[in-house]
């Protein structure tokens, strides 16, 4: 491996003057593949002395092989003696083919990565090429950029929450209690993108043998300068082979594409580089803000968290209106509401129902009434009229009003039971005797008369309710007694 440096002195008028030679008319660039056109300049003259590169490499003699340039490059040739091929992994500005008295030099620009079928200048005696005697590769030292561009953005879910019922109002006794279902349904009403942003890395390479002296690291996108951190004081000494990584972010006002270039400049032997790279937010990272919302309600507490991906999201529950032990209008008011997991975003959703507490309404009858009179249209309101079997009792209920008790606890619970039911469905307000008529029940369907206790102590609890519901028929409990 071979390196000559020099510092070039000559002018740039002496510089056309030794460029000015006639062109190969025998050798077309596009016959032979030669992406330049090569000058005649007379003698053996060098890169530094034509002005064409600081550093030069030569292959003396242009024998087939690969050369070292510093420590990552090379430059490649293949040569048959008259014709040379090459490559190179450095920016390469002129190729100096010597061959005879003069050589044929081919200057590139900007710079080339390879080149085929260069020759040194014609032989007038033959008309062909001389033979080649060296070849000689020129070329400055500039430091490598790399760099990436990743773009990022947030996108903000926005929720909305919304609560029916299944009932807007519902009419209650005193003490009387209704059950509402309720509906509550969470679902994305829109997305928002903020805050775009582009941001990478910067990596700056010295490849010579010799420290490149970095004056700035910058970074532009779209004309507009992007802060860059290197970690370091400018200027800076990047010892050869080593390498400075540099960071930068920059907030942009939208979903712009472009292209992002990063620049190192310099002073002294190594010359400056730089990169571009695209910017494209269609693959883009995107953060998902507020993607899951917490729904909660006044008087159920959690109902759950709902993400975007199961929205809409629908949670069904029931509450239990009442009792009341007023009389009038009562707001049943029940509220469902979430919060963004990330912003803390609110919103919520009311259903109130209102419960009308209707005291003391209609008028009750005693068991003698009902008995005596089943051609009352109340009567039609059970579900075989008359004949509706009464429990287990194997009679119907007009059968157990007439069937006189005889100290048998199951009739007399049984008749108190029938009248009542009769005066519930005239509408009578049944509040007062509500809890004692689900008792019976559950004590008549599981009894038959046979089956009615002897034992004081149970029979008490059989005559304790029809005592209550005998009230109730009776009109001392509840509304009046009708005339």
């Amino acid at each position: 491996m071979e390196y000559r440096i020099w510092i070039p002195t000559f002018s740039a008028a002496l510089l056309a003057g030794c460029l000015s030679g006639e062109p190969h008319d025998s050798l077309g660039s596009a016959e032979q593949g030669i992406s330049t056109t090569p000058q005649v300049v007379p003698g053996n003259p060098t890169c530094a002395e034509l002005g064409l590169g600081t550093f030069q490499v030569k292959f003396d003699p242009p024998v087939s092989g690969t050369k070292s340039i510093g420590a990552s490059d090379s430059v490649s040739i293949s040569a048959d003696g008259t014709r040379v091929d090459w490559t190179a992994t450095i920016g390469i500005d002129a190729v100096i083919v010597k061959g005879g008295p003069n050589a044929s030099v081919y200057v590139y620009s900007p710079e080339s990565l390879g080149d085929t079928q260069l020759t040194a200048p014609i032989n007038p005696n033959n008309g062909k090429p001389y033979g080649l005697s060296h070849v000689d590769f020129c070329f400055d030292w500039e430091v490598k950029v790399a760099k990436t561009a990743n773009t990022s953005f947030k996108r903000q879910r926005l929720w909305s929450i919304d609560k029916t019922g299944s009932a807007g109002s519902v009419t209650l006794s005193p003490g009387e209690t209704q059950t509402v279902g309720y509906t509550v349904t969470a679902a994305v009403t829109s997305s928002v993108d903020n805050d775009w942003t582009v941001a990478g890395t910067i990596v700056v390479t010295n490849p010579a043998p010799d420290p490149a002296t970095l004056v700035s690291v910058t970074d532009d996108f779209g004309g507009n300068a992007i802060a860059v951190d290197c970690g370091v004081t400018f200027p800076f000494a990047l010892p050869s082979g080593a390498s400075l990584t540099c960071t930068y972010q920059a907030a942009l006002p939208g979903l712009i594409n472009g292209t992002n270039t990063a620049t190192a400049a310099t002073t002294g032997l190594v010359g400056p580089g730089s990169a571009s790279v695209p910017v494209d937010f269609a693959g883009a990272a995107i953060t998902l803000v507020d993607d899951c919302i917490d729904v909660v309600d006044d008087r159920v507490g959690s109902l759950g968290t709902v993400c975007s991906q199961q929205a809409p999201a629908s949670f069904t529950y029931t509450l239990t209106v009442g009792p009341y032990s007023d009389c009038g209008p009562r707001p049943f008011a029940n509220t469902a509401s979430f919060t963004a997991t990330d912003t803390g975003a609110t919103g919520s959703d009311s259903w109130t129902v209102t419960a009308n507490v209707v005291c003391n309404v209609g008028c009750t009858r005693t068991p003698g009434y009902w008995k005596n009179h089943p051609s009352d249209p109340t009567w039609a309101l059970l579900p075989q009229g008359t004949q509706t079997p009464f429990f287990l009792s194997g009679a119907t209920y007009l059968d157990i009003l007439g069937t006189p008790p005889e100290g048998n606890v199951y009739y007399i619970l049984g008749r108190a039971y029938a009248a009542a039911h009769l005066n519930k469905l005239t509408g009578a307000s049944f509040s007062a005797a509500a809890a004692a008529f689900a008792e019976a029940t559950t004590l008549l369907e599981t009894t038959t008369p046979a089956q009615a206790p002897l034992e004081d102590a149970a029979r008490a609890k059989w005559t304790a309710l029809a005592g209550i519901l005998d009230d109730y028929n009776n009109g001392r409990l509840g509304p009046s007694h009708c005339d």
